[in-house]
């Protein structure tokens, strides 16, 4: 049974060494979000789907694995390190920009 052997620590970027911890913080962050906001029902489904999309993004990043972040922009398992860092990247700068609607959100209705 000879398969692939895990990379030592050593060799294991920030996302890659930590990713539980990440997709843990991703997910209460979107929680705490969502319950302080308060969204409509479309737009919590958007930000749910997004958090879940984010949180396989990281998962797949620290795998190995190939993944998407939007249609067309992916990246595969074979891609350069310095590709998939851009695309992982990408993904969660989109997750923040979904974040700070739902936060700008809640001030707009304050008003």
């Amino acid at each position: 049974m000879s398969g692939p052997t895990p990379a030592p620590i050593a060799n294991l970027d920030f996302v890659q060494a930590r990713w539980p911890l990440l997709i843990s913080g991703i997910c209460t962050l979107a929680a705490v979000t969502a319950l302080v906001s308060m969204p409509s029902t479309h737009f919590g489904l958007i930000y749910a789907i997004a958090t879940a999309w984010t949180c396989w993004a990281i998962h797949a990043y620290a795998k190995g694995k190939r993944f998407h972040v939007a249609p067309g922009l992916y990246a595969a398992a074979d891609d350069s390190q310095k590709l998939r860092r851009i695309v992982l990247g990408i993904a969660i700068c989109m997750h923040l920009g979904f974040t700070a609607l739902m936060i700008g959100s809640l001030f707009n209705q304050s008003r």
